[in-house]
């Protein structure tokens, strides 16, 4: 079992100090600072504590019995030596046979470990020892035993030895084997075994053996088996685990299905820090769908990324597979419904302030059997700078000086893209082949490349602190690899000028309401004119992605924007401190005038609008809303001396609206536990009994005020809805639009049970797309764990039993799934 090891190195640590105790109490034995020579029947009652060196000792009464060569601790007895210490009602020291021996409750303690027993005998001279009813804590599990003997260097016996997990007085469960033997740091040897619930046994092997080696062990790991109607007779995870050091883990895994055939798969996890850490998924199935008829499917995922020198650094993220088959059977409902696989490589570097970047993307769109590839692309953007930076340094530049506000800024971008809209496409075409339809006009697939360049040079002023000027000329010049002429290695360019002009206006109105103490509106008047040339001749050059020229007429534009900005301060309350919303609610409108027009130059009146309110709480109820939109009026034809108010027109073209809104409800329930289970003496701390006469009387409840002191726990519970609605002009007209919502309840019913449920539904098609509910109980040291989920045509379930502590050592689980 993995991670199951019996700690008894303190039993090593009780030799240690024993030998040392012994050296110390010869060496005493020649000073004049010892006892006087008494008989066996007398012994001294005053507390006597002797300190060598760093070794302490000490009890009620130290008896020194010079005839038999034996010094007593008697009551209360304790040495000490440095983090370790040995407690017990008496201990003997035999010089002359060199053993030790300590009765009644017995604890040794080495920093956070502790080692209990009623009795403790060793001999120094062979290094052997007994514990009888001894028990240990070690990492997540508790140890027993009746009789824990040392027979040799490294190797222990006990007998009638017991492993739980469970921290109560009378475990719950526990393995329990009549012979162990232990080889310290290496495994363990038991027989028979037996698995004890509730003090009955549930099951027996007649051996088991198991490493106990610290760290991670080269092995074979538990399989499952199990048995379904679709699947039949299975087994699951007959797997080989390999580390590499400290660097990685392999894990190669198959799963056999008596109906549907069978999966192989290969994990591995690599690490080294401060340089790399990346993961690999790979899976290779065999999907019987017939007589006569199978089918081989594979799936390959791989995630890395490595840091080097000088904050350069290297990130892949690798995802292929031959159809969307191999994923139908996922139990990760995100994964089933996904839809397009995407593989992406990026290599950034630093480079004159900024960052060489270099990638590469590829996405399988599964849905519409589509594919894009972007191999390779190459950016470097240099960020805007002051002209000045390269003549001057700043401390040589003087404060009035008005061309300080010259900057400069440029991008370089080389990149290959191809889009391609066609299923049966081979490697060739994929990569870099074109390829047309039957008609030779339209592309199926399609290759481009080139090279961009783009500069910018600027001029910013604030006159007298409050008027925004720029003045500013940009261009672009791309090189391709053809043009539409199947010219090759084609040329061409684009640029423009551009005035701007802006300013704010602040307006302050302090509210003495409950709720809100302030509100701000900021007005952001922007007027800007852009000057563009005729590029009509840009026609002739392809355009994809951010390769793409101006390829419009003349244009003189004068563009006009006005921006409303509305914040909040919210006021103070007894539960909430006083709170900002600095963009409550945005307006913005744009309208364009064109000189170069001919006729009508004004363009559409375009308005953008965003409601924040944040998120609203009062008691076990929360509420957020959060609606956005746009608004496009036709400004020759803005109706406004016939607006009539049911239609709601002004010139209205078109309108979008999103609306995302969530309520929830929450709080805690206060569960009370009557019957509280009695710890063991490692968690309770209970190591020693103030009178050793004393007798543990059963507490019983008889007033209120005895239930107000029992243990009190405060869990939580949890209801949300959470909503999205789209829609736009057209489709509201055509009563077309979209609504999501989904639901989600958390509750823990009682003190052990949990339910959760989660769905997806489509309201519009009053559709429930997805839903799945899980159901915990928790069984103190167990928990079990049940799980449906349901989607369309496909449901699955999951049921485990495990462990808390120990959740993939000890767990018995099961699963099945169906489509319809």
């Amino acid at each position: 079992m993995k991670n199951f090891r019996l700690n008894i190195c303190l039993l090593f640590l009780m030799i240690f100090l024993l030998e040392h105790l012994t050296l110390k109490l010869f060496a005493q034995e020649e000073t004049e600072t010892l006892l006087p020579e008494i008989s066996d029947t007398l012994s001294i009652q005053n507390d006597v504590k002797s300190k060598e060196d760093s070794l302490f000792y000490e009890a009620d009464s130290v008896l020194l019995n010079v005839q038999k060569n034996q010094i007593l601790l008697k009551s209360n007895a304790n040495i000490k030596y440095h983090l370790s210490n040995i407690n017990s009602e008496n201990i003997i020291i035999d010089l002359e046979n060199e053993k030790a021996v300590s009765s009644g409750k017995t604890v040794m303690r080495d920093s956070d470990q502790i080692l209990i027993g009623d009795d403790v005998f060793f001999d120094f001279n062979n290094k052997t020892g007994l514990v009888i009813k001894g028990g240990s804590k070690f990492e997540k599990g508790y140890y027993y035993g009746n009789e824990i003997r040392k027979t040799a260097d490294k190797t222990f016996d006990i007998d009638y030895g017991k492993f739980t997990t469970c921290d109560s007085r009378k475990p719950h469960f526990y393995i329990q084997a009549n012979k162990l033997r232990i080889y310290q740091d290496d495994k363990i040897v038991a027989k028979p075994v037996f698995f004890i619930v509730n003090q009955l046994p549930v099951f027996a092997l007649p051996f088991g053996t198991f490493t106990i080696k610290r760290g991670r062990q080269t092995g074979i790991l538990v399989p499952t088996p199990g048995y379904d109607n679709v699947r039949g007779k299975f087994i699951e995870n007959i797997a080989f685990y390999l580390p590499y050091k400290n660097y990685a883990d392999f894990i190669w895994s198959m799963d056999y299905y008596e109906k549907t055939g069978w999966e192989f798969n290969f994990d591995s996890l690599y690490k080294k820090r401060y340089y790399f850490f990346g993961k690999i998924d790979f899976r290779l199935q065999k999907r019987i769908e017939g007589p006569q008829v199978a089918r081989y499917e594979w799936y390959f995922n791989s995630r890395h990324h490595s840091d080097f020198r000088n904050r350069t650094t290297l990130d892949a993220n690798l995802e292929f597979l031959s159809s969307t088959r191999i994923l139908s059977g996922s139990v990760d409902i995100d994964e089933r419904l996904n839809e397009k696989i995407t593989s992406n490589f990026a290599f950034k570097k630093p480079l004159m302030g900024s960052y060489l970047n270099a990638s590469a993307r590829y996405v399988d769109d599964l849905k519409n059997q589509t594919k894009d590839i972007i191999l390779p692309s190459i950016s470097y953007s240099l960020p805007s700078k002051p002209v000045y930076e390269l003549f001057l340094k700043d401390e040589k530049i003087p404060e009035t000086s008005w061309w300080k506000g010259f900057s400069y800024s440029y991008t370089f971008n080389a990149a290959h893209i191809g889009d391609i809209n066609y299923p049966d496409a081979n490697l060739a075409e994929i990569i870099y082949k074109t390829r047309k339809d039957s008609t030779g006009e339209n592309y199926l697939v399609q290759h481009n490349a080139g090279i961009k360049h783009y500069g910018k040079l600027a001029y910013s002023y604030k006159y007298k602190g409050w008027l925004n000027l720029t003045q500013s000329v940009n261009g672009n010049e791309i090189w391709f690899d053809r043009d539409k002429n199947n010219k090759k290695f084609a040329r061409g360019n684009d640029y423009r000028f551009n005035s701007n002009l802006s300013f704010s206006l602040y307006g302050l109105r302090i509210l003495s309401t409950p709720y809100i103490s302030a509100v701000r509106h900021i007005l952001t008047p922007r007027i800007s004119f852009t000057y563009k040339p005729d590029f009509t001749e840009n026609e002739k050059y392809y355009s994809f992605s951010s390769f793409s020229l101006n390829r419009t007429k003349k244009q003189r534009t004068i563009s006009l924007n006005l921006t409303n900005l509305w914040q909040l301060k919210l006021a103070a309350t007894k539960e909430t401190k006083e709170r900002k919303i600095n963009d409550f609610f945005k307006i913005t409108s744009s309208l364009n005038y064109n000189f170069e027009t001919e006729g009508r130059g004004f363009s559409n009146i375009n308005h953008n609008l965003n409601l924040n309110p944040k998120a609203f709480s009062y008691k076990s109820m929360g509420l957020s809303i959060r609606p956005s939109g746009t608004i496009t009026q036709n400004t020759y034809d803005l109706k406004f001396t016939q607006w009539d108010p049911e239609k709601w027109d002004w010139g209205v073209s078109n309108w979008t609206l999103n609306l995302s809104s969530k309520l929830s409800f929450s709080g805690d329930a206060s569960y009370t536990d009557y019957f509280p289970e009695k710890q063991n003496d490692f968690v309770s701390r209970n190591l020693f009994s103030a009178d050793t006469l004393s007798i543990e009387e059963e507490s019983t409840i008889q007033t209120l005020e005895d239930i107000a002191r029992l243990n009190s726990e405060m869990k939580n519970w949890s209801v949300s809805f959470s909503h999205i609605y789209r829609t736009n002009k057209k489709s509201y007209e055509n009563k077309d639009y979209s609504s999501e919502l989904r639901s989600s309840l958390t509750a823990k019913i009682t003190k052990n049970w949990t339910i959760s449920y989660d769905n997806y539904i489509d309201l519009k098609d009053e559709e429930l797309v997805s839903h799945y509910f899980t159901i915990t109980r928790e069984l103190h040291c167990w928990k079990i764990f049940f799980k449906y989920t349901k989607q369309g045509d496909y449901w699955s379930y999951q049921f485990k039993l495990f462990n808390i502590q120990l959740p993939d050592d000890l767990k018995f689980s099961t699963t099945d799934s169906k489509y319809k």
